[in-house]
């Protein structure tokens, strides 16, 4: 799938690639320790990477009223839960909580639309 080129502004903090990928059916059982989580999805931010290793990933920016999972600055155009991704196996979704809205791969997604199913590399902007 060829990606949407998005020009970027000085307000571009939320940019941000996500490489999805399938996590690999475990190999064996290991009962003696817990083994460390696997990273189901990559972040690949304008300065930082971030693995997800839940179903649900906060994206925003951290306040006083409460910390993200991936925080993208103290911007007003970012919202303090901008947008959240979560994993049904085997796909990613987004749902937009700002008013602010939201790019997928060029397509607008705006506060309150039905959550939208990823394409296995998209590319976000505020």
């Amino acid at each position: 799938m060829a990606q949407t080129q998005i020009s970027r502004s000085s307000e571009s903090d939320a940019w941000a690639l996500l490489s999805l990928k399938a996590p690999p059916s475990p190999s064996k059982v290991q009962w003696a320790q817990e083994p460390a989580p696997i990273a189901i999805a990559r972040l690949d931010g304008r300065d930082f990477e971030y693995l997800i290793r839940q179903k649900k990933v906060i994206i925003g920016r951290n306040s006083s009223r409460g910390q993200v999972d991936v925080n993208m600055g103290h911007s007003s155009f970012i919202s303090r839960r901008h947008l959240e991704l979560f994993y049904d196996h085997p796909e990613f979704y987004l749902t937009c909580n700002s008013k602010n809205g939201v790019l997928v791969d060029g397509v607008f997604q705006r506060k309150g639309a039905a959550a939208m199913l990823l394409p296995k590399r998209s590319v976000l902007y505020r």
